[in-house]
């Protein structure tokens, strides 16, 4: 029997407010960072214009692909987030295998199946508005304990990574597994996102002051009012769509950034 804190995902209400206000606060502002990226690249108004302009283009056809097509979005950000969270999370081993951090990203994304499958049903099923077959899951479950298996041996044979660092990765790799096996897993997914894989992507961008932090938290507040106002307020959408939409949508353009910067600069260059 699987331990829960919460019967249902609409049992979480009252709780799923706070955690959208830190998500869409404290999680986003990471990708918010992604401002400071674009005025740093380009010296020109014009330029900067230009890439903002674009990157809110595709922040707005994430969306709508959402709403138009929630399963596909959903498989999208699943997809990202399997890539995007290895890249990231450990991008300070750079003699890290491409293998060892798709397997940290697969874990990251799915973990808590192994623990909550029918919470992650329920959460699923409330995105998508249908009844998704249980099998899914349980295949999911069993993936990413494969996975899990296959990260610990990447580790293990990669030369390329002090013991130090091995031991460390290692360590807040069972963490994590201990994180997701204790709390439901909207609860896991705000910890590790917001501050887990959030702060340390603050870090490796180079936002370390208290004052860059609080700007980016600042520049998502029009994201919150957004989101909160227009979506919740005028449209009805729930929570949990708004959450996962938004994440997706911008995900995208966070991830689109580097090529978008490389192509105006070429273009314009």
């Amino acid at each position: 029997m699987q331990r829960n804190i919460f019967s249902t995902v609409t049992d979480m209400n009252p709780s799923i407010v706070i955690l959208f206000l830190i998500i869409m606060s404290f999680g986003v502002s990471h990708g918010a960072a992604d401002s400071i990226v674009i005025w740093k690249t380009f010296t020109k108004v014009k330029m900067k214009a230009i890439a903002f302009l674009i990157y809110l283009l595709i922040v707005a056809l994430g969306l709508l692909l959402w709403f138009q097509s929630p399963i596909l979005g959903l498989i999208i950000l699943l997809l990202m987030s399997i890539i995007h969270f290895g890249q990231s999370d450990l991008s300070y081993l750079r003699r890290g295998s491409r293998s060892m951090k798709l397997s940290w990203g697969f874990v990251m994304t799915l973990l808590p199946v192994i623990f909550f499958q029918n919470d992650v049903k329920s959460i699923f099923d409330t995105l998508l508005g249908s009844d998704i077959n249980l099998a899914v899951f349980s295949s999911l479950r069993i993936m990413t304990i494969g996975f899990i298996g296959s990260f610990l041996f990447f580790v293990w044979i990669t030369k390329g990574i002090t013991s130090n660092d091995k031991l460390f990765l290692v360590l807040e790799f069972l963490t994590t597994i201990i994180m997701a096996s204790l709390l439901h897993p909207l609860y896991w997914f705000t910890i590790y996102f917001c501050f887990l894989h959030g702060l340390r992507a603050l870090i490796n961008i180079g936002i370390k002051s208290l004052k860059d932090f609080l700007f980016l938290i600042a520049f998502t507040l029009p994201i919150t009012f957004f989101s909160y106002f227009l979506l919740f307020e005028n449209l009805q959408i729930k929570y949990l769509s708004i959450i996962f939409s938004v994440l997706m949508a911008l995900t995208i353009s966070h991830m689109l950034l580097p090529s978008i910067n490389r192509s105006l600069l070429k273009t314009f260059d």
